[in-house]
């Protein structure tokens, strides 16, 4: 059913992949005359409440960044987040992430702790993103 309605969309050029005569690109659309309006309806509802109605501000930026930017932030160069596998289900996770769900769960749910491994939990979560892989 999801397929024949996905299939019925594309057919009547709601949405295309961009790019999609080169491969297409992921993440990205182009939307056909219908896609586009929908489009404007959703953002336009979207506006009525989070601005008008919640006393938001509106914010427009590019999604795009240029490699540039990249490079000269270190993101390139330096930036790595380490991973780990679970080997039985297959899932992959940030370490950082995980250390700090531990950290977490353990001061909530362990109230014998003393002090001294309350703190050393504390710096392990605050230290863990400064970890090498050693």
């Amino acid at each position: 059913m999801r397929t024949e309605c996905e299939n019925l969309l594309k057919r009547q050029f709601f949405y295309a992949q961009a790019f999609e005569i080169y491969g297409g690109v992921s993440g990205l659309y182009d939307y056909g005359p219908l896609g586009s309006a929908i489009k404007t309806n959703v953002e336009n509802l979207w506006r009525q409440h989070f601005i008008l109605e919640d006393d938001m501000l509106e914010l427009s930026c590019t999604n795009m960044v240029l490699s540039d930017v990249l490079k000269t932030s270190g993101h390139v160069d330096k930036f790595a987040d380490f991973m780990v596998k679970d080997l039985k289900v297959g899932n992959c996770h940030r370490a950082d992430k995980l250390i700090d769900e531990f950290v977490t769960k353990t001061l909530s749910s362990k109230k014998n702790l003393t002090q001294e491994d309350k703190e050393g939990l504390e710096k392990l979560a605050r230290d863990c993103e400064s970890y090498t892989p050693e």
